[in-house]
This record gives C-alpha cells, sequence and structure tokens, in this order.
C-alpha cells in the first residue's frame, strides 16, 4: 500500500515537469513598462508629488500676508474652486471613457486590413502615453486635493486642478485629431517603418558580435528549451560573460533567431568545440541568456515589423480592397531592405569585439518571403497592380542580396512565378515581369531570365489576345536604370 502511494506521489512529480512554468513577472512587468506603462505612471506619479506640494502651500496659506490672501480669495472664492473640482474630477473620467470608446470604434472601423496593427502601434506611440499619462495624472491629482481640502485653506491646490483640467480639454483637440491619423494606413505603414528601424540598429550588436558560419564541428550538445513563447532578446552581455573563460574553444550556434515562436523541447542552440565538461558548462547556462515571453519585442525584434508589413499587404491584396494599401506596405518593405542594404552591419570592435557565436541574420529573407506572399495571394483578389508592384521590388532587392539570401529568393520566385499567369495582360504587369528579368540577368541567372522571358507570351495567349510579347514592346523604355539589360 505504501509502496503503490509512493510510486503515485513519484508519477506525479514526474509529471509536472511538463506543466509549463509560470511567466516571469519581472520580464512581463519589463516589457509592459516598455511598450506602454513607463510614460504614463511617471506622470501619475508626478502628479502625486504635484498635490502633495499643493497640499502644503495650502497648509501654509493661513500663515500669508492678510493682503496677499485677502486678494487670492477675492479672486478665486473657495466655495467656487471647491464646486469646480467635484466637476472635474467627474469631467475627467468622463473624457477618458469617451476617448477609449472613440479609439475601439476607430480600430473595429479599420478591422478588415490592420486593426491588430493599429492598436499595437497605437500603444507604443510616446504622445498617446501622454495623454493617457496627463489625463490618468490630473485625475488622481484632482482625487487627492480633494479628500484633504479645507474650509480655511486658500484653495492653491484646487486652483491648480482646474488649470491642469484646463489643459486636458486642449489636449483633447490634438489628441482627437493625432487618432484619426494613426488610423490612416499610410500613418500605421510608417509608424510601423520607423519601429523597425529603430529595432534594427538595437539588434546590431548581436549581429555584428556573431558569425554567419559555425567554424568548430565535431560532437555537439543540444540546448532545448522548457518554455513556451517567443524568442525576444538574445542578451550579447550575458554571452560575452558566459564565453569568456572558454574562449574561441566553445561556440554557440543558435538554431532560432529572435522572434522565433518555441514549444517545449525545441532545440535553442547547440554547443561546439571544447571539452564534454565546458560543453556541458555552457549548456546548462546559455537559456540565461535568451529571454522567451509570450509576446513580441518589437524594440529589438525587426522581423516583427516586417512581418507586420506584410500582414498589412496581404489582407488588402487577399480580398476586393483599395490596393493603395497594400502598395504603400510594399513601398516600406522596399526602402527597409534598401536602407538596410546599404548600411551594413558595423565591425564587432565596435561593440566590444567578436564571440564565438553564429546567429542567422534572415530580415532579407522575410521581405523576400513576404512580397512573394503578394504575388501568389494577388491571384485570388485579381490585383494585378500589386502584383507588378511586387515584382518590381523584387527586381530591386536582388542585386542587394548576399549569395545565401538571393539563392533562398530566387528559388521562391521560381516556385511562385507561374502564379502571375493568372493576371490580366496589364502593361503594369509586362513592366513588372520586364524589371524582373532585367534583375535576373545581372545577377547572372540566365536560366531564370529565360523562364520570365517566356511568361510574355503565356501570359498575353491566357488572356486570348493571340500572339504576342508582353514584354517585348517595353523593351525600349528606361525601365531598369543603370543595370545591364541582355536584349533578346
Amino acid at each position: 500500500m505504501g509502496r503503490g502511494v509512493a510510486g503515485g506521489v513519484s508519477e506525479i512529480s514526474r509529471l509536472r515537469r511538463y506543466v509549463p512554468e509560470r511567466q516571469d513577472l519581472r520580464v512581463r512587468w519589463r516589457l509592459s513598462v516598455t511598450e506602454f506603462l513607463f510614460t504614463p505612471l511617471l506622470m501619475v506619479l508626478g502628479s502625486v508629488a504635484l498635490a502633495v506640494g499643493a497640499v502644503l502651500i495650502d497648509l501654509s496659506s493661513p500663515e500669508w500676508p492678510a493682503g496677499l490672501r485677502e486678494t487670492f480669495v477675492r479672486l478665486f472664492p473657495h466655495e467656487n474652486l471647491i464646486s469646480t473640482l467635484r466637476v472635474i474630477a467627474t469631467g475627467l473620467v468622463t473624457v477618458t471613457t469617451l476617448t477609449l470608446s472613440a479609439l475601439m470604434v476607430a480600430i473595429s472601423h479599420t478591422a478588415t486590413t490592420v486593426a491588430p496593427v493599429v492598436f499595437d502601434q497605437f500603444l507604443r506611440r510616446r504622445a498617446n502615453q501622454a495623454y493617457f499619462g496627463y489625463v490618468a495624472g490630473c485625475a488622481t491629482y484632482t482625487y487627492l486635493v480633494m479628500a484633504v481640502m479645507r474650509p480655511h485653506w486658500a484653495g492653491v491646490g484646487a486652483l491648480l486642478a482646474l488649470v491642469l483640467a484646463a489643459g486636458a480639454l486642449v489636449l483633447l483637440v490634438f489628441m482627437g485629431y493625432a487618432m484619426i491619423d494613426q488610423m490612416r494606413p499610410t500613418s500605421v505603414v510608417r509608424s510601423i517603418q520607423e519601429l523597425a528601424f529603430r529595432a534594427r540598429l538595437r539588434q546590431l550588436p548581436l549581429l555584428a558580435r556573431s558569425r554567419t558560419r559555425p567554424r568548430l564541428t565535431g560532437d555537439s550538445v543540444p540546448v532545448t528549451t522548457q518554455a513556451t513563447g517567443y524568442v525576444v532578446d538574445i542578451s550579447t552581455a550575458r554571452l560575452q560573460e558566459l564565453l569568456a573563460p572558454t574562449g574561441e574553444e566553445v561556440e554557440v550556434a543558435f538554431q532560432v533567431r529572435i522572434g522565433d515562436l518555441l514549444a517545449y523541447g525545441d532545440t535553442v542552440a547547440r554547443i561546439h568545440g571544447g571539452t564534454e565538461q565546458q560543453r556541458r558548462h555552457v549548456a546548462d547556462r546559455v537559456l540565461g541568456c535568451v529571454t522567451i515571453d509570450r509576446i513580441r519585442n518589437a524594440d529589438v525584434d525587426p522581423d516583427h515589423a516586417v512581418e507586420q508589413l506584410g500582414n498589412v499587404a496581404w489582407a488588402a491584396t487577399s480580398t476586393r480592397q483599395n490596393p493603395d494599401v497594400a502598395l504603400a506596405s510594399v513601398g516600406a518593405l522596399r526602402d527597409l531592405s534598401a536602407r538596410c542594404a546599404a548600411a551594413g552591419v558595423p565591425d564587432a570592435e565596435v561593440y566590444g569585439g567578436p564571440l564565438p557565436v553564429v546567429y542567422d541574420d534572415a530580415m532579407q529573407r522575410r521581405i523576400v518571403a513576404a512580397l512573394v506572399d503578394l504575388v501568389v495571394v494577388s491571384t485570388s483578389s485579381r490585383q494585378h497592380q500589386t502584383c507588378a508592384v511586387a515584382l518590381s521590388t523584387l527586381a530591386e532587392i536582388l542585386p542587394q542580396l548576399d549569395d545565401r539570401d538571393r539563392d533562398v529568393a530566387v528559388l521562391s520566385l521560381q516556385r511562385a512565378l507561374p502564379a502571375t499567369l493568372s493576371h490580366v495582360a496589364s502593361v503594369e504587369m509586362g513592366r513588372g515581369l520586364a524589371r524582373l528579368r532585367a534583375a535576373f540577368d545581372a545577377i547572372g541567372r540566365e536560366d531564370m531570365a529565360d523562364q520570365v522571358r517566356d511568361m510574355g507570351p503565356r501570359l498575353v495567349r491566357e488572356n486570348g489576345l493571340g500572339d504576342g510579347d508582353l514584354i517585348d514592346h517595353l523593351d525600349d523604355l528606361d525601365i531598369t536604370g543603370p543595370r545591364p539589360f541582355r536584349y533578346r
């Protein structure tokens, strides 16, 4: 009997190892503060400090010179200030409620295309955070002053509450316009684009200090995770501290990237080189350098912004909507790719020297994947304009890619190009295919250039326009810029 009970307890203990651990509240709090809470909380605390200062001034008001106190009371009667204070307290709550309601209505209005992205960007805008922090701070200040107000005080705290409430009403006008402006798809796209640039800059230390290919081979120790969630960050400072004793003898090859979704038992990294003891030592501690959480951190994850732009364009392309939203997203992806390719990655010495860490930067591949998805999904809505712009953008990006990313992009295009045959044989489609053919010529992929060249007559025939070449009549136009163009 006792042996059976002990066995049951042992089995329960074994099963509990597979139960997900409770989320680290410190990580959750840090991300929440970073995303939205820091500015509002700071302004509320400032309002509390201001209330304490106003109360102290009111406490000293009976000792003011008689002339000063009499003049103040004559200009601002105490009874009027108290009654105004009660109105302000309820009015601020009403303003906040109406603002939130208007926000929900605006988000629901754009729900078919960019609603999740709008809400995410709304939270991250400093102006929005400051506005909510100001209104919440005004309300907190007003209630604190009301709670301690005395009839024999001069009422400086109440007067200051009136000034703060007037400022909140003025800000409401600007906030109303800002909310409307932020719901525009072009504003959303621009905000995501700027967020991607900042995230790329914050990710540069990891990219600069790591290597793209492993240098050590042989036996390795896999590092698996018991946590579930997204890879939020990989700390180079912690990696430097962990790998300092082993130098170049041990190499950490990450199998995941920032933004990847992990499940129980997924391999996070493999530890190569060194002795078995050194590999085990690093493997036991390398997860401490990786932050995992249930939501992605857009501040250090530019791929998140790329996927948001791709999702916005995909939603606008997959339905019969105005293609301007998709075109704006494609333009942002093209600009982001060009800027990242031009900037490159700084030397490792700028951030403290290289580390024996392998990390794969897939940002350009994700941009290409988003554009290829548009080429495919545009067939469902027959948006030939979006497909043509996506092809032209891919033609611009291909020469900027390194060899590995270029091979992946060419393979993806090779499998997706047949989808373009379902579109109308428009001038835009011909121009997009011609640009793509020129790009394949420029990178030395004549086999793909021939495939694109053959699609011109096929697209014309698919549309029942008889014999002809959709691309041939565009060869005389300056559509490829300075790139070499191989005529046939």
